[in-house]
C-alpha cells in the first residue's frame, strides 16, 4: 500500500488547461441563468406577498432547497462549460447523471427521499443545448420534490435518453407519484412550468407533459448533435 501511495504521490499529473475564452463564455453564460434565477426568485416572493396563508415550515424549505438546487445546477453547468466551450457536441449521459446527483444531494431530506433510475443509450448534443436541458431537468426534479408524494413516500425518478426514429433525441423524466390534479391545464400551469417551456423554445425543442398510470414524464424532444471530425468537443 506505501509503495502505490508513493508512486501515485510522484505520478506526474495531466494539467488541463482553460483558455480565456472557454472562461468568457462560461461566465456569458451562466449570467444569463443567473438573471434567469434572479427573476424565479423575484416572482415567488411576490407570490407569497399575495398569497393570504402562513407558509409551513415543510412550505418554506422546499422553497429554500428549490432556490439552492438552482444554484447548485448553475454551478455545475459553469463548471461544464469552461472546460468544453460553447461550440461542436458533447456527451450528455455523464452530466446528466452528475447534476442528477447534485439535484438528489439538494432536494432529498428525511422526509422525503429520492433515488434517481438512469436508463437508455447515450446522446450527443450540441453544447448550446446542454445548458436549457440541464436547467429544464431541474426544475422538473423540482416539480416532483414538491407535487408526486404529498404523503412523503420515496420518490423515484427516472431519466432516459435515445434516439428516436425521426433521427431527433429523447429526453424523459419520469416521477412515479401521483400525478397531475384533475383539470389541470397542460398549456398554463405554474412559474416552473412556463419556465421550462421557454428553455425548450430557446433551442428548439418540442416540451411534452403526459400523465402515466404511474406518475408524470416530462418528454423533450430535439435535434441530435454531430460530432466534428469524428470526435467530441
Amino acid at each position: 500500500m506505501n509503495a502505490i501511495l508513493a508512486q501515485s504521490q510522484h505520478t506526474p499529473q495531466k494539467p488541463m488547461f482553460v483558455t480565456p475564452d472557454l472562461i468568457a463564455e462560461a461566465n456569458h453564460r451562466i449570467a444569463n441563468s443567473l438573471t434567469l434565477l434572479v427573476s424565479m426568485v423575484r416572482m415567488q416572493a411576490v407570490s407569497v406577498k399575495k398569497g393570504s396563508a402562513t407558509l409551513t415550515q415543510a412550505e418554506v424549505r422546499q422553497l429554500l432547497d428549490g432556490v439552492a438546487a438552482r444554484i447548485n445546477t448553475i454551478s455545475q453547468l459553469h463548471r461544464l462549460l469552461s472546460r468544453t466551450g460553447s461550440e461542436g457536441a458533447v456527451s450528455l449521459k455523464p452530466h446528466l447523471s452528475e447534476v442528477t446527483d447534485a439535484l438528489v444531494a439538494a432536494l432529498s431530506s428525511p422526509e422525503q427521499s429520492v433515488r434517481v433510475v438512469h436508463s437508455g443509450g447515450d446522446c450527443i448534443v450540441l453544447m448550446r443545448q446542454v445548458q436549457p436541458i440541464v436547467l429544464i431537468l431541474c426544475e422538473v426534479f423540482i416539480n416532483a420534490m414538491k407535487h408526486a408524494h404529498p404523503a412523503g413516500v420515496p420518490l423515484v425518478m427516472t431519466v432516459d435518453c435515445s434516439p428516436s426514429q425521426n433521427g431527433r433525441l429523447v429526453l424523459s423524466i419520469s416521477d412515479d407519484g401521483v400525478g397531475l390534479p384533475d383539470g389541470f391545464d397542460h398549456s398554463g400551469g405554474g412559474m416552473g412550468f412556463k419556465v421550462m417551456r421557454s428553455l425548450a423554445t430557446e433551442i428548439g425543442a418540442d416540451l411534452q407533459i403526459i400523465p402515466t398510470p404511474l406518475g408524470l414524464t416530462f418528454r423533450l424532444s430535439l435535434a441530435a448533435g454531430t460530432m466534428a471530425g469524428g470526435k467530441l468537443a
